[in-house]
């Protein structure tokens, strides 16, 4: 089932996922220790270090552990807590947590539970740093692939996906408002129906959302326009993704959409045009398969 978060525009309990200081605890920021400030509860990799850091900034909190010892066995208990609290925290002893740090296991129990939380990213760098921390998705391996070569999108899907399969690597990018309905539209004819994939909007901003299901659940919810087609988007893709037919583009599929527009009285001219925009292809390789 598909889960659409809108952090900062409603009134649940929220996770917050914080960046400490690799090093040097002056590099702190004002947002995390408003964040720290306003915690019920803190989970830390270890208390011990935590705590030094909180005696340095003043700051008096409930410590609970989180680490890789204790994540399985922990995530029954922290759901009760989210119940419980209304903002809670993770942190690892120095950098971010659920990426090569304890969290992710929790955050993914969390998601698959029934249970309504927001699960957003305070000070963890890049946005796709963001968007990989708050995924659920569990791996000790991520690939960032920037923005893809809009001219050859299907190409390079097609040699990434290929090569990344079983090497348990979650696979990140950024897309623009103006192609993030194509480009999921591709993703979803070469990827398997039920693979699962994050879309990130507006980052650490106020209209910040989360768009949480399956590849196919997702392009439906964006093909249906219930998606705010506004801001900044970061994909991810969970790293235990399948591939669909080889991961090659159904042609016999977009050419059916492109029959059903015909019939719904739609000109030939114009179902090509729009077909081919939404998954874009160039009209020409639509053409030839209609103007014979």
């Amino acid at each position: 089932m598909i889960k659409v978060q809108s952090t900062f525009k409603n009134n649940l309990p929220t996770i917050y996922l914080v960046g400490t200081p690799i090093g040097n605890l002056d590099d702190i920021s004002k947002r995390v220790i408003d964040t720290f400030q306003k915690a019920d509860v803190i989970y830390c990799e270890d208390t011990r270090v935590s705590f030094k850091l909180f005696e340095k900034l003043k700051i008096n909190k409930k410590l609970k552990s989180l680490h890789k010892f204790n994540e399985h066995s922990i995530s029954e208990s922290f759901i009760e807590d989210i119940n419980k609290y209304k903002n809670i925290i993770i942190i690892s002893d120095a950098g971010i947590p659920c990426i090569s740090d304890p969290g992710a296991i929790v955050v993914s129990k969390v998601l698959q539970s029934d249970i309504q939380v927001n699960i957003t990213s305070v000070n963890c760098g890049p946005a796709y740093i963001h968007a990989i921390a708050s995924s659920g998705f569990i791996s000790r391996k991520n690939l960032f692939l920037g923005f893809l070569d809009k001219k050859n999108i299907e190409k390079e899907f097609d040699e990434i996906l290929n090569k990344h399969k079983n090497n348990e690597v979650i696979i990140s990018f950024y897309e623009s408002v103006h192609r993030i309905q194509s480009t999921i539209n591709q993703l979803s004819l070469m990827l398997n129906k039920n693979t699962k994939v994050v879309i990130a909007r507006e980052l650490t901003k106020i209209n910040e959302e989360f768009l949480r299901g399956s590849i196919s659940e997702i392009c439906d919810y964006i093909n249906d326009n219930q998606l705010t087609l506004k801001g900044e988007f970061c994909i991810v893709i969970d790293s235990n993704y399948d591939l669909n037919q080889e991961s090659k583009i159904d042609m016999e599929k977009i050419l059916i959409e492109v029959e059903n527009l015909i019939k719904e009285n739609v000109s030939k001219k114009d179902a090509i045009k729009t077909i081919s925009k939404k998954y874009n292809i160039k009209k020409n390789e639509l053409t030839k398969f209609f103007y014979k």
